[in-house]
C-alpha cells in the first residue's frame, strides 16, 4: 500500500504513543494498554401504560341517565298539573281539547297498580280515584327534580377540572342542549297551570288590534265582554301594564291565535320555549370566557332548572324575554360592543320597568368605555350614546303616547316603584302570617313604609355596584 511521503504510519506506534497531553511527572504508565470499557447505561423494563380515565365519557353517560331520570319526573307531574285546577279551568278546557292525546300520558290512567301504590300513602294520596292531583306528591317530584339538577350541576363543575379537549366540550354541550330542548318541549305539552299572565298578555293584543285603543289609556276592565278577561280568576284591576316592547310582542301573537285560547296558550308557550333555549346557549358562550370551569354547572342550572322550566314555558312569563335581552347585552358587552349592548339593555327596560335599576350598572361600563378612547373620538362618543338612547325610547312609546303623555308615564312608574297596596311579594307574605308581629315590624310591614325601606336597600346596593362595576365580570357576579 503506497503512502503519500511524509506521512507515517500510526499502526507502527503504540497506542499510548498517541496521546496528545504529555503525561505527569512521576507517573508511571503501564506496560500494556488498558482496554476502555464503553459506559453502557441499564435499560429499564418497559412499564406497563395504565391508560387514563376517560372524564368526558363518564360525565356523559352520567348526564343522559340524569337525564332521563328528569324528564321521567316531569311526566309524572301531568296527571297532578292537571288536577290542580279546576274542571272549568279556561285554560284546561282549550288545551286538552286540542291535545286529545295529552290524557293518554298521564301514569294514573296507564298505570292504575301504581296509583293503588301510592294510595297507601295517606300524605300522597291522589283525590277523585286517581282523576285529582296531589299538591304533597306534586311538591315531591319538584323536589326530586330539583336534586337531580344540583346532581347534574356537581358534576358539570367536577369534569372540567379534567383537561377535557375540545371535541369532548362540544360533546357534552351537545348532550345538555338536546336534553334542554327535551325538558323544555314536556312542559311546553305539560298540562296549564299559572296561566293568568298569557291571558293578560292576549288581552293587552287585543285592546291594540281588536278594539283599537291605548291599554295604557284604557282599562282593562272596559270590555267585560272579552272572552280572555272572563278566563282570568280574581279580576284584573290592580294589574300594572308591561312596557311597551312587550306590548308589540303581544300583537303578532294575538294575530297568529286567531281568537282561539288554546293557540295564545301555545304561541306564548312557544315564545317561552325559545328564549329559554337561547339563555341556555348565551349562558354556555358568556360563562365560558367569564369562568370557564363554571360553564357546564351553570348552564345545566339554568337549563335544566324545572322552576324555569315552570315559569319560562308552561306559565310564560315575560321575564324569560328580559332575561334574553340581558344576556345579549352582557355577550355584547364583552365581545367589544358597549352602544349595541346599552340598546338591548334598554329594550330589556321597556318590557319590565324594574331593570331601571341595572341600567347604572351597565352605564359604568359606558364610562369604562368611554376613558379607553382618544380625546377626539370621545367627543362623539357621549353624543352617540344620547342619540341613540332617546331613538329607541321614541320608537317605543310614540304609538301609545297619545292620550297618555308624560304624566301618564310618570304615573305608571309609580304604580311599580311605588305600590300602595302589598299584593304577591315578601311584604304581603308578612301581612297574612297568621301572628302578632311586634310594633317595629308591624310598622314596617305597612306597604308604604315597606317600598320606603326597599328603596333604601336597592339604593344602598346600586351605589355599592357602581363603585365595583369595573368590568363586565363583576357587573355579572354584582
Amino acid at each position: 500500500m503506497q503512502q503519500r511521503p511524509g506521512r507515517k504510519d500510526r499502526n507502527f506506534y503504540p497506542p499510548r504513543s498517541r496521546k496528545t497531553q504529555p503525561a505527569l511527572p512521576g507517573a508511571t504508565l503501564p506496560a500494556a494498554p488498558t482496554p476502555v470499557l464503553s459506559q453502557q447505561y441499564p435499560i429499564e423494563p418497559p412499564t406497563s401504560s395504565h391508560r387514563r380515565p376517560n372524564y368526558g365519557r363518564r360525565a356523559l353517560l352520567a348526564f343522559i341517565g340524569l337525564g332521563l331520570l328528569l324528564e321521567a319526573l316531569l311526566l309524572a307531574t301531568y296527571p297532578l298539573l292537571a288536577g290542580a285546577t279546576s274542571r272549568e279551568d279556561a285554560a284546561k278546557q282549550a288545551l286538552l281539547g286540542l291535545l286529545l292525546w295529552l290524557p293518554h300520558l298521564y301514569w294514573t290512567t296507564t298505570l292504575p297498580a301504581l296509583v293503588q301504590i301510592v294510595a297507601h300513602i295517606p300524605a300522597f294520596a291522589l283525590s277523585n280515584a286517581g282523576a285529582g292531583g296531589n299538591v304533597n306528591l306534586l311538591l315531591l317530584l319538584w323536589a326530586l327534580a330539583f336534586v337531580i339538577t344540583l346532581v347534574a350541576g356537581r358534576i358539570g363543575s367536577r369534569v372540567l377540572r379534567e383537561r377535557l379537549s375540545r371535541t369532548a366540550n362540544s360533546v357534552l354541550f351537545s348532550t345538555i342542549l338536546v336534553l334542554t330542548a327535551i325538558f323544555a318541549l314536556t312542559c311546553f305539552f305539560a298540562p296549564p297551570i299559572l296561566s293568568q299572565d298569557m291571558f293578560l298578555y292576549g288581552i293587552y293584543g287585543h285592546l291594540v288590534t281588536v278594539y283599537h285603543v291605548n291599554p295604557y289609556v284604557v282599562s282593562l276592565t272596559a270590555f267585560p265582554h272579552e272572552p280572555l278577561q272572563r278566563s282570568i280568576s280574581g279580576g284584573v284591576q290592580s294589574v300594572v301594564a308591561p312596557g311597551p316592547v312587550w306590548l308589540d310582542l303581544c300583537i303578532p301573537m294575538v294575530l297568529l291565535a286567531r281568537d282561539s285560547i288554546a293557540n295564545i296558550l301555545l304561541l306564548f308557550r312557544g315564545l317561552g320555549l325559545a328564549a329559554h333555549l337561547i339563555n341556555t346557549i348565551l349562558i354556555w358562550i358568556i360563562v365560558a370566557k367569564l369562568k370557564p370551569e363554571m360553564r357546564i354547572s351553570g348552564t345545566i342550572l339554568y337549563g335544566w332548572n324545572p322552576l324555569v322550566l315552570l315559569l319560562s314555558i308552561n306559565s310564560m312569563h315575560l321575564d324569560v324575554v328580559v332575561v334574553l335581552f340581558i344576556l345579549l347585552a352582557i355577550l355584547f358587552f364583552q365581545r367589544g360592543s358597549p352602544i349595541l349592548g346599552w340598546v338591548l339593555m334598554l329594550l330589556a327596560m321597556l318590557i319590565n320597568m324594574l331593570v331601571l335599576l341595572l341600567l347604572p350598572l351597565f352605564f359604568c361600563l359606558l364610562l369604562k368605555e368611554a376613558r379607553t378612547l382618544p380625546s377626539g373620538r370621545r367627543a362623539f362618543w357621549w353624543p352617540s350614546v344620547a342619540g341613540v338612547s332617546v331613538l329607541v325610547l321614541i320608537l317605543a312609546y310614540a304609538p301609545y303616547w297619545s292620550g297618555w303623555g308624560l304624566a301618564g308615564l310618570l304615573t305608571s312608574m309609580q304604580q311599580v316603584f311605588l305600590q300602595d297596596n302589598a299584593i304577591n311579594s315578601l311584604d304581603a307574605a308578612l301581612i297574612k302570617l297568621p301572628v302578632t308581629l311586634p310594633p317595629v315590624f308591624a310598622w314596617l310591614v305597612v306597604p308604604h313604609h315597606w317600598t320606603i325601606f326597599v328603596a333604601i336597600i336597592a339604593g344602598s346596593l346600586l351605589l355599592l355596584g357602581c363603585w365595583l362595576a369595573d368590568t363586565v365580570e363583576l357587573v355579572v357576579l354584582f
